[in-house]
């Protein structure tokens, strides 16, 4: 960024204020949007301001925001704002980073912003002593979600209290506000976060980005109430993207289809900057690649890259889908190879019931071994098979009839759930014979905690379900909360409304 003039934007009838880097970092001292997760060392090198300084690193990159009395009149002023760009060659892939002919932040040396390296067994040996080995390279293309409703915040400062309150989606609220109360230097309990009714979070919504402090940092220069609704092309653009992975895949199996290890390369596409998931989406493709398998080697290495695209957040089943794909079609490859039913090799290697708890061992940096609790996954695969009629189906494959083509594909994985952070709160309150309140510190965006928090209220206290009002959606109910994230709301915000149900329960009966 060469030059940004924006005199002919504010001498525009209706335009109240045009802000870009240089404004912010007058009025606050510069921070970076922090990481939540897969905040490995080395990351933070990467992180983004909201509003660009002397480098575009992506299209959608937020470089100046105009402030009107219309979307319309704010649309116009940022079409007369004047940007010189110098250019400069951009890389669109894993492989034009690892080239490092041209460097994303040069005063870092490098576009690798993550290395990580783990072995479980001993799987070159087993490579090369085995019966069977093949070797493929699979790639997962950028996805995003698209809600019908798009990203929007509005923020009103109060000049003479000194308070701040947010409302929009906010899945991570409690994070949210101490980001926000860093960034704009005031104090956390100063802030008010407000999350209406949200159709879905889907991974990508109620993130800390940009915006998220663009707004508020414009509602306290001005002293009044700024609202901010994302179009659809802001969001195709600047919203967090997904998935895009490669991987270099080898699998070792004797001829009987029995898997004796893998070998894999993972290169992760993180985009201009690193945002608030750090490296965890590519950190999870290489933990979650063994999936349900009893698989005793493997060796693998993430690659976390930078390149100009926008920045890699969670999108639904983050690391799970990626590595799901990876695995389930090469292993459908060695059962074409082998000669063997894709069902019948994939049974040969389910961890058996028998084995449960089953320890992998550590899968990710800085953690403690991977631990399946339980599970019968034969038993799943056989109802499954059962239910759709596998062996009539499978006597069909390839075949015309009735106008259709007919076949079938199989594939296993193993959900996790109650991730995230390892703890959660609740607070009840009982303030009547029928009256029965409960307040949570997670969001909701559709998941239906009104009733399933009332549930297992009402059972706690031996209450009928009708007496409980469940409360959530406001940074002030709780003075802490993990969010809701990872499959995690219902598992440790309900457990914290069980015990709290319980303990208040013994408080009352004596």
């Amino acid at each position: 960024v060469l030059s940004i003039d924006a005199s002919a934007a504010l001498e525009m009838e209706g335009v109240a204020a045009v802000y870009t880097y240089q404004d912010v970092v007058q009025a606050v001292a510069p921070r970076p949007i922090p990481m939540r997760r897969g905040a490995y060392s080395g990351l933070e090198r990467f992180l983004q301001y909201p509003l660009a300084g002397e480098k575009v690193r992506y299209v959608g990159e937020p470089v100046a925001v105009v402030v009107a009395e219309s979307r319309y009149l704010a649309e116009d002023a940022l079409d007369a704002i004047e940007v010189e760009y110098e250019p400069l060659p951009a890389i669109v892939d894993v492989w034009g980073s690892m080239k490092g002919d041209v460097l994303l932040f040069e005063e870092h040396g490098t576009n690798l912003a993550l290395e990580y390296e783990g072995s479980l067994g001993d799987a070159d040996s087993v490579f090369a002593e085995a019966d069977y080995t093949r070797k493929e390279e699979f790639r997962c293309h950028r996805h995003t979600g698209n809600p019908l409703e798009t990203r929007g915040l509005v923020a009103s400062y109060d000049p003479g209290t000194g308070d701040l309150t947010v409302w929009g989606e906010t899945k991570v609220p409690h994070f949210n506000r101490g980001v926000l109360a860093s960034l704009l230097e005031i104090p956390e309990h100063r802030i008010h976060f407000v999350e209406p009714d949200v159709g879905g979070g889907f991974g990508i919504r109620g993130e800390f980005y940009p915006e998220n402090f663009i707004v508020p940092f414009c509602s306290m220069k001005l002293g009044r109430p700024v609202k901010w609704i994302e179009d659809r092309m802001e969001h195709l653009i600047a919203a967090n993207h997904s998935r895009e992975h490669v991987c270099q895949l080898e699998i070792a199996a004797t001829n009987d289809g029995v898997i004796l290890g893998m070998r894999a390369e993972i290169y992760g596409a993180l985009g201009g900057y690193v945002r608030t998931h750090g490296a965890s989406v590519p950190i999870s493709v290489g933990a979650m690649l063994m999936g349900p398998y009893h698989i005793p080697n493997y060796r693998w290495r993430v690659q976390s890259l930078l390149t100009n695209k926008v920045g890699m957040g969670t999108f639904s089943a983050p690391g799970r889908y990626e590595s799901c794909f990876f695995r389930e079609r090469i292993l459908d490859m060695v059962a074409a190879d082998l000669g063997i039913d894709p069902t019948e090799l994939r049974s040969k290697n389910l961890i058996p019931s028998s084995a449960m708890p089953y320890e992998v061992g550590v899968t990710r940096p800085d953690s403690s071994p991977m631990v399946y609790d339980s599970g019968d996954y034969q038993a799943v695969l056989d109802k499954a098979l059962e239910l759709i009629d596998y062996a009539e189906i499978i006597s069909l494959g390839g075949q015309l009839k009735d106008g259709k083509y007919h076949g079938v594909g199989v594939a296993c994985f193993v959900k996790s759930t109650g991730g995230g952070q390892p703890y959660e709160g609740a607070r009840i309150v009982v303030s009547g014979a029928d009256q029965v309140a409960v307040y949570l510190g997670i969001a909701t965006m559709g998941q239906g905690h009104e009733t399933s928090m009332a549930q297992i209220c009402a059972e706690g206290l031996g209450v009928p379900i009708e007496y409980v009002s469940v409360y959530h959606g406001s940074t002030d109910l709780m003075p802490y909360g993990g969010g809701t994230h990872a499959s995690r709301g219902t598992i440790m915000a309900g457990n914290a409304v069980f015990k709290a149900a319980l303990e208040l329960r013994e408080k009352i009966l004596g």
